[in-house]
């Protein structure tokens, strides 16, 4: 026995949803959407959007220098008003840790000083860009010294 109560057509769906009325009339009905479509060899760079209510652009992960000990990572960051730093740890256990928050004022590059690592370990980290609207992430690179 069919329940005539229960309308699951995909006309009903639409006249519920006052789609079919809008395209009765000739309303469009479109949205838009935004494609991330990795780009081989940007590092992370790159992505995302800057308009207002958006996340940062995804910053870009850099190299990294060793100097007298100091391991110093490098990264770029695109946008106003973007609070940039590194997230690291031991290669597979995810990012523990943080290096410190840097204020980026309009698309620059920044640096973070990792504390507490050890020689002889490998380490992986990556570039975090943050604003109001939320938080994108660069491309994971290592270290080791």
């Amino acid at each position: 026995m069919v329940d005539k109560d229960n309308h699951t057509s995909r006309r009903d769906v639409l006249r519920r949803s006052g789609v079919g009325i809008g395209a009765a009339i000739g309303i469009s009905m479109t949205g838009t959407v935004a494609a991330r479509v990795p780009c081989t060899g940007c590092d992370g760079g790159g992505g995302g959007g800057s308009g207002s209510g958006s996340p940062p652009p995804t910053p870009q992960t850099g190299p990294y220098t060793v100097d007298n000990g100091e391991v110093e990572l490098t990264g770029w960051a695109y946008g106003t008003d973007v609070e940039a730093w590194f997230e690291w740890g031991p290669e597979g256990d995810g990012f523990p840790y943080d290096t410190e928050l840097r204020l980026i004022d309009d698309n620059a590059s920044f640096t973070g000083h990792p504390v507490g690592e050890e020689s002889g370990i490998t380490y992986e980290y990556r570039a975090v860009a943050y604003n109001d609207y939320g938080r994108t992430e660069g491309a994971t690179r290592t270290f080791s010294f």
